[in-house]
């Protein structure tokens, strides 16, 4: 049984070009993407898909790459893992996509548009727009979106973020997002949907976290796991605050604004908490109509990803766009290895 190669049109070079030269947008990436084998190249050279080592059958021998034959003439789906192997007079005939396990196993539609997709989802393309330019459906694009954004989340949730530090100011806050409704027979049923989160000042480092309430016995121990000690932490005058300067609620030096008199302290214009305020109208801006708290999640992982490696702060850092999404590349390729 002889091993055979996949027919690639771009080379690596290609691709880095694509990826590191300025400027990167829909257009640059459309003119060098534009075919099933274009982004079967464009997945192989950035690592989606890996066929440089082959996984080991069931019976232990490695496997060598084929195709099949009723896909021959199709180089970014017919490709497959083969066993060959004899074993008491017997030939193993084991096979495996080279797709199982990556990002693309069991994709329906054509790679290049899968891609086209998830470039939209970077650059934050309406969906319908992006599902009208790509020529799919608007759940398909909804689906690849949902796809794109539990990949940011599972990478925050494995961060698992704590921010602040020894004189690092972190403003906290909580906010209501809409007001969730259930259907029960006759009776309507509400639910409020509160996300509370904070931001450091200094590092622009975040967390959100969707929560049942507002008590203290709830926000406590996530300011405790999310928030370093030695932090100086700014919030307005809630009175489940009042306690975070006693060693049982972290020991955290605290000051808070009265929002009924003042925004910004005028005896002190460093206590505010207006840059978590921004950060809630940007989430909100995200985050329209109701929906369950488990995609609540989902967009509160995409939003603090997005903050922690799409952020641009200057000229020089947005021609690098390139560079983040082969970030995001690189976490896809981190949660879909494949074999």
């Amino acid at each position: 049984m002889t091993t055979v190669l996949p027919e690639l049109t771009l080379t690596a070079r290609d691709v880095y070009k694509l990826l590191n030269d300025s400027p990167f947008g829909l257009l640059t990436y459309g003119r060098t993407v534009g075919s099933n084998t274009d982004a079967f190249s464009f997945a192989v050279h950035t690592g989606i898909i890996n066929y440089t080592v082959p996984p080991n059958c069931r019976c232990g021998i490695a496997m060598r790459l084929g195709r099949r034959a009723d896909r021959n003439q199709n180089s970014y789906q017919g490709l497959q893992w083969e066993c060959g192997s004899y074993s008491n007079g017997r030939r193993c005939r084991h096979t495996s996509s080279i797709t199982v396990g990556t990002f693309f196993d069991d994709v329906k539609l054509p790679w290049v548009k899968v891609l086209d997709l998830c470039i939209h989802w970077f650059f934050k393309t309406p969906v319908v727009s992006a599902a009208h330019q790509v020529g799919v459906s608007k759940g398909s694009a909804i689906d690849w979106y949902g796809f794109c954004r539990e990949i940011c989340y599972n990478i925050i949730d494995e961060m698992d973020i704590c921010i602040g530090g020894q004189g690092f100011h972190v403003e906290i806050d909580e906010t209501h997002l809409f007001q969730r409704k259930y259907n029960r027979g006759r009776q309507l049923a509400f639910s409020h949907v509160w996300v509370f989160g904070g931001i450091c000042r200094e590092t622009k480092e975040a967390f959100e976290q969707v929560v049942p309430d507002r008590s203290g016995r709830t926000l406590w121990p996530i300011i405790m796991r999310k928030i370093h000690p030695g932090s100086i932490i700014l919030t307005d005058s809630a009175r489940v605050y009042a306690s975070l300067h006693e060693a049982s609620r972290g020991g955290y030096e605290h000051y808070a604004v009265n929002h009924r008199r003042h925004f910004v302290d005028p005896a002190n214009p460093n206590i505010h908490t207006n840059t978590v305020e921004r950060q809630w109208g940007l989430l909100k801006g995200m985050v329209k109509g109701c929906m369950n708290e488990e995609k609540v999640e989902m967009y509160l992982g995409e939003f603090i990803y997005r903050r922690q490696f799409f952020t641009t702060l200057n000229v020089v850092e947005a021609r690098t766009l390139g560079k983040q999404f082969d970030t995001f590349l690189g976490h896809m390729k981190k949660l879909y290895p494949g074999l």
